[in-house]
Parts: structure tokens; C-alpha cells; sequence
């Protein structure tokens, strides 16, 4: 597999492209285990060795485990490959749409596969409205009441994790109850 995949349609140029991109994403570089387990596999298959990716040889020359790593025993490439295939779905819902190909882990196995995408246009999303399209027309705060959900979602945007935006939500209602606490005491005092 030498130029091509086991597609015959994805060049290994194209899946070198989406695998730098899947390295630079945020989430592979906050693991190293992921960037290490992903590179492993790609490079073999692409090197034409795929039949050989087994959960002993991801783990003793991506993950750095010791040779007497017993697969049978030790759960942590299955693990790994679960974290893997999540990483890459939320890295192809967002950045991941302009890259030439989609890497698959599949369920059961550890040997990648590639499928090509549609290209994308890389302009930016204003620049693509049609010229007939009207122009957005601002709107105050005032007379539009947003819901919950899309306030929800716009917080979301503000952080990489959900984690975090979630943190953050406690951050902010703890500063709430302190600030009426506050206020409360003050008040007490007031008319005493």
C-alpha cells in the first residue's frame, strides 16, 4: 500500500494531509497516547504492513509499553482505540469537513481506513451567500428573547470541552449566590 489505499481511490499524499490535520487539532494535542496510537496505525497502513496492527504491537511501539504487554490481560489498546474513534468523529464534525479524507477506526479492529470527502469551499460562510440573498438586518436585544438552547450553545462555543463550559456555569452561579448573599447582608444591616 505503498501509493495508494485500500480504497484505490485515496492517494497516501491526501491521507497524510488529513493526518497532519487530525495532529493539530486540539484534542490530539492534549494526548499524546492519541497522536502516538493514530500516527502508528496510518504509517503502517499506508507502509503496507496493516495486516500486523495488533493490540500488542500498538502498544509496545505506540503506546510504550513494555514487550511483556499481555492484550489478553490488559485492556488499555481497546480503550485507547474507544477514545480514538470518538476524538476523530468530533475532529471530523468540525475541522476536520475540509480535509481530502476521513480515517476510520472500525469497531473490532485496529486497522484504519480512509474515505475520501467532498472538498469543500474554504471561504468563509458570508462570503458564500448567494448575491440575491438579502443582508442580515440587525436586530436589539430587546425584542428578541433567545431560548435557552441556543444560549446554551453559543457558552459551548466559548470553550474546547464540554467540561469546561460546565465548570464555568458553577463559577458563574457561585458568584450569583455570593453576590445575593452580599446583598442580603447588606440589607440586614441596613435595617437594623
Amino acid at each position: 500500500m505503498n501509493e495508494e489505499t485500500s480504497t484505490d481511490t485515496v492517494s497516501a499524499e491526501a491521507v497524510r494531509r488529513s493526518l497532519d490535520g487530525c495532529l493539530r487539532a486540539p484534542a490530539f494535542r492534549r494526548s499524546q497516547k492519541l497522536a502516538a496510537f493514530l500516527s502508528y496505525i496510518v504509517e503502517e497502513e499506508l507502509a503496507g504492513r496493516g495486516e500486523a496492527i495488533k493490540a500488542y504491537s500498538i502498544a509496545t511501539q505506540a503506546l510504550g509499553r513494555a514487550d511483556s504487554f499481555d492484550a489478553s490481560n490488559d485492556p488499555s489498546v481497546r480503550v485507547e482505540a474507544g477514545r480514538l474513534r470518538r476524538v476523530l468523529d468530533e475532529v471530523y464534525a468540525e475541522e476536520g469537513r475540509r480535509w481530502p479524507v476521513r480515517i476510520l477506526v472500525p469497531v473490532g479492529a485496529y486497522r484504519p481506513s480512509f474515505e475520501p470527502q467532498a472538498e469543500e469551499d474554504p471561504r468563509p460562510p458570508e462570503t458564500l451567500r448567494p448575491a440575491s440573498a438579502p443582508a442580515p438586518v440587525p436586530v436589539s436585544a430587546a425584542t428578541v428573547t433567545p431560548s435557552l438552547g441556543s444560549m446554551g450553545a453559543k457558552a459551548l462555543a466559548l470553550f474546547e470541552t464540554r467540561g469546561q463550559a460546565v465548570l464555568a456555569l458553577l463559577l458563574a452561579v457561585i458568584a450569583l449566590l455570593l453576590a445575593v448573599e452580599i446583598a442580603l447582608q447588606i440589607y440586614v444591616l441596613a435595617h437594623a
